[in-house]
């Protein structure tokens, strides 16, 4: 029975799905949700490299786990590059994890299926992964 899912959030459409699914999710197995943020170089802010002054985003990002008990709903936002965060994280879990993210993020361009942090984690996750497929199309 899963009892975390792990649910990267970087703002793009193909993320709201994949909140979307991790928190309907969740609402079916009553596991806790760690829904995280990998801060880029581009948002770093002088003074502040762990991104704090994203919080209200990532708020805004993840608002589709406000219906869920929020004791068992966290947000983070970490200083890492995208695939080695969600790693890092789930290693630090016990029990069965699944691990949710978008199909493609905000920096992918052109036709390609999957964007670069999806196809990492599906060729290096220790554990599920779900890849959320984009609306209208099939991946």
């Amino acid at each position: 029975m899963v009892n975390t899912i792990v649910v990267g959030v970087d703002g793009s459409a193909d993320s709201q799905r994949a909140v979307d699914w991790a928190a309907r999710l969740a609402e079916q197995t009553h596991a806790r949700v760690i829904a995280l943020h990998a801060v880029g170089l581009l948002e770093h802010e002088l003074g502040d490299p762990a991104g704090a002054h994203l919080r209200p985003q990532l708020d805004a990002w993840t608002a589709a786990l406000d219906r869920l008990d929020a004791a068992k709903v966290e947000r983070r936002l970490v200083g890492a590059e995208p695939v080695g965060a969600i790693s890092d994280v789930v290693a630090g879990c016990d029990g069965e994890v699944v691990v949710v993210v978008g199909t493609r993020g905000t920096g992918v361009r052109g036709s390609a299926r999957l964007g670069s942090t999806s196809l990492r984690l599906a060729e290096s996750c220790r554990c599920p992964i779900v890849i959320v497929p984009q609306s209208g199309g099939v991946t």
